[in-house]
């Protein structure tokens, strides 16, 4: 075999090489169990996926924030099939749980982003949060609009 049949790149494996490179992250953890059973959620419904940093944040979570988190990587084209996945899956899980206040199964998942506008802030966010700008999650009560940061313990 010479160096040049070595050489030669195929349709194939350009076309593999290209879709290895168009991965986007759709979700951040820091937290190895929930990752792992979203990644298996994906790959169980066709989904190309895996998880970046899994290694490094397994082996020292203390990097997490400056990593920004375990990431879990889809396929370009697959990237809107992967969030309607994993937010229905949200949703259905947050049906379960009801509210420690009026007892309803009506909680919801509520996101709010600060952008920073000095280079501080975005550098002080980058090295606390892993990002320029802080995001928060909570958790909303439908009916009485309680809010609390963690899910309330099912009895």
């Amino acid at each position: 075999m010479t160096l040049s049949s070595t050489a030669v790149i195929t349709h194939e494996t350009r076309k593999l090489y290209h879709s290895f490179m168009n991965y986007f992250p759709i979700r951040a953890y820091d937290n190895y169990i929930k990752a792992s059973i979203e990644l298996s959620l994906l790959k169980e419904a066709g989904i190309i996926c895996h998880l970046k940093d899994e290694y490094t944040i397994t082996i020292d979570p203390l990097l997490s924030p400056a990593l920004g988190g375990m990431k879990l990587m889809v396929e370009e084209e697959d990237v809107l099939k992967a969030q309607q996945i994993l937010q229905q899956s949200d949703q259905l899980y947050l049906q379960t749980i009801p509210c420690p206040i009026c007892d309803e199964h009506s909680l919801q998942l509520v996101t709010k982003t600060v952008q920073f506008k000095t280079w501080a802030g975005k550098i002080k966010s980058r090295l606390i949060n892993g990002q320029e700008q802080q995001v928060t999650k909570f958790y909303r009560c439908g009916n009485c609009q309680y809010e609390c940061r963690e899910l309330p313990q099912s009895v």
